[in-house]
């Protein structure tokens, strides 16, 4: 059993659970932030058809894709 369970309110104890949440704080924030910037790269990103649909759409179509259409 560590030493500052057996007495819970020594200042050894309280120091030790004071640096315990700060490094407790920090992964979370290190997570949190790497997640935020996933997100922000993944709309950063165009999908690859946002790149080909104007091209796309500038093809005249064949008269065969114009008897479906009409």
């Amino acid at each position: 059993m560590p030493w500052h369970r057996a007495v819970p309110d020594s200042d050894d104890a309280q120091r030790a659970a004071t640096e315990a949440a700060a490094k407790a704080l920090n992964r979370t924030a290190e997570y949190l932030l790497a997640v935020r910037l996933e997100q922000l790269r993944t709309q950063a990103r165009p999908e690859p058809w946002a790149q080909r649909l104007p091209e796309l759409a500038a093809h005249a179509l064949d008269g065969e894709a114009l008897e479906v259409i009409a």
